[in-house]
């Protein structure tokens, strides 16, 4: 029998799993899927299915297992690092099931402040939802219209509130998932203590899709923030923002919600890319926080901590309202963009210990300036949890060119961030593009470990080929 003929088999069998309406085969209207979110890898599949239950699922993965067909679990399709992307050279026939119509709101518990959803919610549509109950859920992304929450369980996704309320693993009580030989790990619960064995969501959350299809889950809520005060202030040296956050920790506990920075090189691109809209400071660092405050809190009080530490009242910005508020995470927000700019930069998504973040510059940027002269950093990030969004490039450069610096740039990059006991991947995850270096900074003991849980749950090597491993 032919491939075509094969590929006529296969689709046949699709349409009755998930019904005609739910197998996309046309080119146009699967371009979108088969290319990541930023444009540098685009793979191919003989479809793409829209499931709209568990049921369809586990059908479509036991007839893949049996007709040894890879599968790329997909979401809103906003991995910065290719993870929900086909490959491009596969052997084997590939399919993406994308969760998009597997949306379903199944409960939201007030007493126990937690809701229970299906995996293709989008982010923004948790929110709305616990917000429509005086709830909050607390991860904030900018793609977070389109995202999806099994997208940001798999990455195990972070954002700007990390700092108060951690990453999404710190976030979910219970997960279903679908395992690649068809059978379903039923962990969907609503507790918040169970030592009755291995907590084993945790062994699927940030794996990107390589172990299993988490289709159902169920996120902690919190209370709704009452109030926030935003501020926003130019400081010299970077030791200045860690005491100042210290001093936050100390005194308002667990309330500081968010402490990002902006180096002064991305605030150049800012002002260049909205003249209209220019920074309201330039300094060495330009910091934006947010505390969560109730009626009790004391603005002299708080404007005295600031003065302990040499920071003048004259020199921070605090948002009067909600809209100030709004503006000035609107900055936060743009800062990504204005790399356009000068062109294309190669990105790197690293973390490091608060004390080793001032010594890993001084060190790194000087080695990057060697390779390329005429190269800009853009460098802003979460300043609070020690990730720091780490981009150089050269001005004007296409992206082959910019391609073409990558491997030499990050070379020097990850090996010092591995040296100043950090992270290559903070939150964005492996994918595609990190995962020769994930192997390369991996220790191996690490890496067989890995190997060997792949292998055990998926030993045809189906879930999601070609990325971490």
């Amino acid at each position: 029998m032919s491939s075509n003929n094969f590929t006529e088999t296969h689709l046949t069998r699709f349409h009755e799993i998930c019904g005609s309406n739910n197998v996309v085969t046309k080119s146009e209207l699967m371009s979108a899927h088969l290319t990541d979110w930023r444009k540098r890898y685009t793979g191919n599949a003989i479809a793409i299915l829209f499931p709209e239950n568990t049921s369809q699922i586990v059908a479509i993965i036991k007839y893949c297992q049996q007709q040894k067909i890879a599968i790329t679990p997909q979401g809103g399709n906003t991995s910065t690092c290719g993870a929900a992307t086909p490959l491009a050279n596969h052997t084997a026939p590939q399919i993406i099931i994308n969760l998009a119509r597997m949306n379903k709101v199944i409960e939201v518990d007030r007493v126990n402040s937690s809701i229970t959803i299906e995996a293709g919610c989008t982010l923004e549509m948790v929110q709305e939802v616990a917000a429509s109950h005086n709830l909050y859920f607390p991860l904030t992304l900018a793609s977070q219209g389109t995202c999806q929450i099994g997208g940001n369980l798999a990455t195990n996704a972070g954002g700007t509130q990390v700092l108060k309320y951690g990453m999404m693993r710190d976030l979910t009580l219970g997960l279903e998932v679908v395992l690649p030989n068809g059978s379903i790990i039923q962990n969907n619960h609503k507790l918040r203590k169970n030592n009755t064995y291995l907590d084993l969501k945790q062994i699927f959350i940030g794996s990107e899709g390589m172990l299993g299809i988490i289709t159902r889950a169920t996120l902690k809520l919190f209370p709704l923030p009452v109030n926030y005060l935003t501020l926003m202030l130019p400081v010299e040296k970077l030791v200045t923002a860690l005491t100042l956050l210290e001093k936050l920790k100390h005194h308002y506990l667990n309330n500081v919600s968010a402490f990002e920075i902006i180096k002064d090189d991305s605030q150049k691109l800012y002002n260049q890319q909205f003249p209209d809209e220019k920074l309201p400071f330039t300094a060495n660092w330009l910091l934006l926080a947010e505390l969560e405050i109730n009626a009790d809190f004391n603005l002299d009080n708080f404007i005295s901590l600031l003065e302990s530490i040499g920071i003048k009242p004259d020199d921070v910005l605090i948002a009067s309202n909600d809209k100030q508020r709004r503006a000035l995470w609107l900055i936060r927000e743009h800062i990504p963009l204005t790399e356009k700019t000068y062109g294309y930069a190669v990105k790197h998504d690293i973390s490091l210990p608060l004390g080793k973040i001032e010594e890993f510059l001084t060190t790194n940027m000087p080695k990057l300036r060697k390779i390329e002269a005429d190269g800009y950093f853009s460098i802003f990030g979460h300043l609070g949890d020690g990730n720091l969004h780490y981009n150089f490039g050269k001005k004007g450069a296409s992206l082959a060119e910019t391609e073409a610096l990558e491997e030499r740039v990050s070379k020097i990059v990850y090996q010092d961030v591995i040296n100043f006991g950090g992270s290559i991947a903070a939150e964005h995850g492996i994918g595609i593009a990190k995962k020769e270096w994930f192997k390369k900074y991996t220790p191996v003991e690490n890496l067989q470990l890995l190997q060997a849980l792949k292998n055990q749950l998926d030993p045809l090597n189906l879930f999601n080929p070609g990325k971490i491993l």
